[in-house]
């Protein structure tokens, strides 16, 4: 394997395009293009700090016999920089908040059911839905191979993310919480409050009853697909020790 095609594949690695790793090195996407085509060397200080960014030894980098038989120095993953995990936190909370909000309407709109009228609302709701939830599922997931690897931090980048999950951990629990509190309301304590003699009455409670399931479903997904996120980051080790397991 050359210098080129090292500097290629733990570019790729990293998650980092050409822009930003030039960016990070102080030269023209240019540059490390015609570096990755092996028709330019950098300066050693480029170099050592290639070796930083993508952890891995000097001698790594410029032996080329070394790529066949030992490869980096470190244990195997994906390094991630800071930049990559913004990106990805970002990623995932656009991705289940759609998701939230389309399983959230479609449950919380079976409120209109109860209505006759209504009906043709709640199938354009349901639509709705349904489209959301198959752009998720047809969009690029771009962050996938964070889910299939480990993942390797620096030791600033790994203290910074665990402080942000424990800040947020226990704010996200209570709220998953108060979502299933909400689906109990709806689909079980709200069915025991009907009055049979009173049809209107018994409409409005299940319709109340469904809202409050549809927000307890929103919360439910919403939170936990961000709790299962920032978890993923900062107990990566414990996470690919399940699956192994697993």
């Amino acid at each position: 394997m050359t210098f080129g095609e090292k500097i290629q594949k733990l570019r790729r690695e990293a998650g980092l395009s050409q822009e930003e790793l030039s960016d990070r090195l102080g030269v023209s996407r240019q540059a490390v293009s015609k570096w990755e085509r092996d028709n330019g060397y950098p300066e050693t200080e480029k170099i050592v700090r290639m070796s930083q960014i993508f952890h891995v030894t000097l001698d790594y980098l410029l032996k080329e016999e070394e790529a066949q038989t030992e490869g980096p120095a470190l244990e195997p993953g994906i390094y991630v920089s800071r930049e990559t995990a913004e990106g990805f936190l970002s990623h995932q909370k656009r991705r289940y908040l759609k998701i939230a909000i389309a399983a959230g309407a479609m449950v919380g709109s079976t409120a209109l059911s109860f209505a006759e009228a209504s009906m043709f609302l709640l199938m354009i709701i349901w639509i709705a839905g349904m489209v959301l939830l198959f752009s998720v599922k047809l969009a690029d997931h771009p962050y996938r191979k964070l889910w299939k690897e480990p993942l390797l931090f620096d030791k600033a980048a790994k203290a910074e993310y665990t402080a942000v999950y424990e800040k947020r951990k226990g704010f996200l629990q209570l709220s998953i919480l108060l979502g299933i509190a909400l689906l109990a309301l709806g689909f079980l304590a709200s069915p025991l409050l009907l009055a049979t003699e009173l049809p209107v009455a018994d409409a409005l409670i299940l319709a109340a009853g469904m809202i409050a399931a549809g927000m307890g479903t929103f919360l439910c997904i919403f939170m936990s697909g961000l709790l299962r996120t920032l978890r993923l980051l900062v107990m990566n080790d414990t996470y690919w020790e399940k699956r192994k397991r697993g």
